[in-house]
């Protein structure tokens, strides 16, 4: 149910990892397989995503504690990379150990975000201007694309009720190009 939590995403796509690692104990070819389909998708697992975690439900306030005081230990970097990011080649240990590095300043720096709210006890972040201005980002932050999938089937259910024809099919899904009434004008002619 927090599959669509920005702030829950890094901690449960790393409990899934753990949890084919153990799987692989049962049934080692299933196991694998899902683990080399995560290596596809592991933009949670990165350094610049990790810092979303500090506002989830799913990790203990040490381990948020934790996060943050590696976060704060950390140098901020005078430029972030543009550039896809880095996938870790992840052991399943503790989330802020492998992932937290200078990217993870992104978040907060993008945001404008000070940073000393992360070295006051878990608790007491609430009561921080700067922590809440993040909580409220991170919270409205969609890590689905479920609804870019929905829009792509129901072009492609539109497109295949209008037309079979493969060159007729582009024409239709070029905006701009072709419209709908002159797909059906030449559709006619045929």
């Amino acid at each position: 149910m927090s599959s669509t939590l920005a702030s829950d995403a890094p901690a449960n796509d790393l409990q899934f990892m753990k949890d084919m690692m153990k799987f692989k104990r049962t049934d080692p070819e299933i196991a694998q397989a899902v683990l080399q389909k995560l290596e596809n998708d592991k933009w949670y697992l990165t350094q610049e995503v990790v810092p979303f975690a500090l506002f989830g439900s799913r990790l203990s306030d040490k381990e948020k504690q934790d996060i943050a005081a590696k976060l704060h230990a950390t140098e901020k970097p005078d430029s972030f990379q543009t550039r896809k990011p880095m996938f870790p080649q992840l052991q399943p240990r503790r989330l802020w150990l492998i992932l937290v590095g200078p990217e993870s300043h992104l978040l907060l720096d993008t945001l404008g975000i000070e940073y000393d709210w992360l070295l006051q006890p878990v608790a007491t972040w609430p009561r921080s201007d700067d922590y809440s201005k993040a909580l409220e980002y991170v919270s409205n932050v969609k890590v689905v694309n479920d609804i870019a999938e929905r829009g792509v089937k129901m072009m492609t259910d539109f497109a295949n009720i209008i037309t079979t024809a493969s060159q007729q099919k582009q024409y239709l899904l070029q905006p701009g190009e072709t419209t709908v009434s002159d797909l059906i004008a030449s559709r006619s002619k045929l």
